[in-house]
């Protein structure tokens, strides 16, 4: 079975740790093509180096600027938590 490939925005990708975590995730390689882009809110186990993972699928994280990181991670999906919950935003004056 092909591996699924996902995307998500974070402010610094380096800065993630290896573990558990919630993200916004992009399917790019759904089986309905309509749903391709669909943000989804997940739980997720993810790792810097896709080797350590095998059984894992792919993730390519994106600046929020839209920019590509240059190498992929490896991510497993342990629970859906629903719609994507944008982060609230902050007026000042």
């Amino acid at each position: 079975m092909p591996k699924k490939e996902y995307d998500s925005f974070v402010d610094n990708p380096d800065a993630l740790a290896d573990g558990e975590i919630a993200l916004a995730i992009r399917e790019l390689t759904p089986d309905n093509r309509k749903k391709k882009y669909l943000t989804r809110y997940a739980k997720c186990i993810i790792c810097h180096d896709p080797k350590k993972m095998p059984d894992g699928d792919v993730l390519w994280l994106r600046w929020q600027r839209g920019r590509q990181y240059p190498k992929p991670f490896a991510i497993k999906i342990v629970e859906e938590l629903g719609e994507f919950l944008p982060k609230q935003v902050r007026y000042t004056a």
